[in-house]
C-alpha cells in the first residue's frame, strides 16, 4: 500500500470533515484540486470520495459536486 492508496486519503478526508473543516452540506473541493494537494491521481480522490459515498457521509451528484450529508460518529 502506497501513502498515497485510497484508504489513506479516504481517512485524510474523513479526518477533515470530523475535524469541522467542512461541515455539513458544504462542498468538497473538487477531484482535481484533491489530486493536486494530496500529490496523487484524480482516480485515487474518486475511489477515497466514493468509499465516503458508500458510508453514506457524502453524497456525490454528477455536474453538482461532492457535498457532506452526515457527520461521523
Amino acid at each position: 500500500m502506497t501513502a498515497n492508496s485510497h484508504h489513506n486519503i479516504r481517512q485524510a478526508l474523513r479526518e477533515r470533515i470530523e475535524s469541522g473543516e467542512w461541515k455539513l452540506g458544504a462542498l468538497i473541493p473538487g477531484e482535481l484540486v484533491l489530486a493536486e494537494e494530496y500529490g496523487c491521481a484524480r482516480t485515487t480522490i474518486n475511489r477515497a470520495l466514493q468509499t465516503l459515498a458508500d458510508e453514506g457521509l457524502v453524497v456525490r451528484k454528477r455536474k453538482g459536486g461532492t457535498r457532506v450529508c452526515q457527520m461521523p460518529v
